[in-house]
């Protein structure tokens, strides 16, 4: 608690005429004593922190658990809870926005994975899903901009390449680029539908290709 100035004030006075009697007596004053530094103290903000993150994260697994057993109301309250302890864990925000997307509550649930992207901005799988959630309600152009997003951090995320192929067939796109994605879908695909799926698009694709030069 700050001390107010005139009791400084008058501590100060003190402190002088105890000086000058021991100066008049002759007498030398005593080093004087000070606290040694606490070592290795705890900043208590850090400290809060710390107990913050550890019950989200607790929180976290509870909902995650809620989540499997299709609770689904209770599982976003208590991923929302988890958020209000700590709103930095990735995947609070992924399966958030999971959740989201099963009730079709599609804004949520974008700006959800928004800031599951933002918070690991190498993991393909954020823009992944904007994008799919966008080619759910046939925005063609969104999504197809997500799922790029996507495949700049990860250029063989295979639901990536499966999601940008079918969003350039919305849109009836086609070039070189496209005609790239597809072969590496092809390159990489072990389901024998959607191995057919890539093989319809490159046909689809070449075609125009051929026909733009």
């Amino acid at each position: 608690m700050p001390i107010n100035r005139p009791t400084q004030l008058l501590n100060r006075s003190t402190i002088a005429l105890s000086l000058t009697a021991i100066m008049l007596t002759g007498c030398s004053s005593p080093k004087p004593s000070w606290p040694e530094p606490t070592r290795n103290a705890v900043d208590p903000a850090q400290a809060q922190q710390q107990r913050s993150r550890t019950q989200a994260i607790e929180l976290f697994r509870e909902a995650s658990q809620l989540h499997e057993n299709g609770e689904i109301e209770k599982a976003l309250a208590k991923y929302r809870e988890s958020i209000v302890m700590d709103n930095t864990i990735f995947a609070v925000w992924n399966n958030m926005g999971q959740l989201l997307m099963e009730q079709k509550n599609y804004a949520d649930a974008v700006a959800a994975y928004k800031i599951a992207s933002d918070l690991q901005q190498s993991d393909p799988r954020p823009d992944y899903n904007i994008g799919l959630a966008y080619q759910t309600i046939g925005w063609g152009n969104e999504s197809f901009t997500h799922f790029e997003l996507s495949l700049d951090r990860d250029p063989n995320y295979l639901p990536a390449l499966r999601g940008i192929v079918r969003s350039a067939e919305m849109l009836g796109q086609g070039n070189q680029k496209i005609l790239g994605y597809i072969r590496n879908g092809q390159l990489r695909e072990t389901d024998d539908q959607w191995r057919q799926y890539f093989d319809r698009q490159q046909f689809r694709v070449k075609k125009l290709v051929e026909s733009n030069t």
